[in-house]
């Protein structure tokens, strides 16, 4: 198939994000006199969005305190997204060869809007993908398929010419409720295992195989 787009989720696919995020939520949990959470126990909890995220890190005990603890994170991870948080090796190459043979590239993700622009913009450029989409507050958030068809049809093309691009099974769901191809990346938060059971159509083991898919 020729793809004509493709479209990236944002932490655990194209940005190691883990250890900041873990940071920012231990510093909110602190806070409020929550114990902090582990690295491996925040990467499962992430990919729904922050206010999820909080209410699994508080615990189902603390749930009156979810929502003071995602302002908190939201807080001091705006000046601190940058802190850890490094490109996935060998992506940047690969982000560049797609360019050059005239893929459209977006991003679709459950962070913060305004976050996730200065991430992308900071490692990969301004412009260098088409549209970087997170969550606002107005839009639906994945795996509603809502948004990544508003980005198919602002590229205008078809669901066939592209295919979504991320790490967990939020972006597996959201491919297939949108009717768009899926790529697993199996270097991510969730791992080749985790892809399979959500029935990932491809699943990656690195980054240049990606570009193997538009042979």
């Amino acid at each position: 198939m020729n793809y004509k787009a493709m479209i990236f989720d944002l932490d655990g696919t194209l940005v190691d994000t883990l250890q900041d995020l873990t940071d920012a939520m231990n510093v909110a949990l602190t806070a409020v006199g929550l114990a902090p959470r582990t690295a491996e126990e925040c990467r499962m909890m992430i990919g729904n969005a922050l206010p999820m995220f909080s209410r699994r890190a508080v615990g189902p005990e603390n749930q009156h305190l979810a929502e003071p603890v995602a302002g908190r994170m939201r807080d001091y991870y705006r000046g601190h997204c940058c802190d850890q948080t490094a490109v996935y090796p060998g992506l940047l190459t690969v982000i560049e060869e797609l360019r050059r043979r005239g893929v459209r590239l977006a991003v679709l993700t459950n962070k913060d809007q305004d976050v996730a622009k200065e991430i992308v913009e900071h490692y990969f450029g301004a412009g260098v993908f088409d549209d970087i989409v997170g969550a606002t507050g107005h839009n639906r958030i994945k795996p509603d398929p809502t948004t990544a068809l508003e980005l198919i049809a602002g590229m205008r093309i078809t669901t066939d010419e592209a295919l979504f691009v991320g790490d967990s099974d939020v972006d597996i769901q959201t491919a297939a409720a949108a009717g768009i191809r899926s790529v697993g990346v199996a270097w991510g938060f969730r791992g080749r295992e985790d892809l399979a059971a959500a029935n990932a159509d491809i699943i990656v083991e690195s980054p240049a195989e990606i570009l193997d898919l538009l042979a």
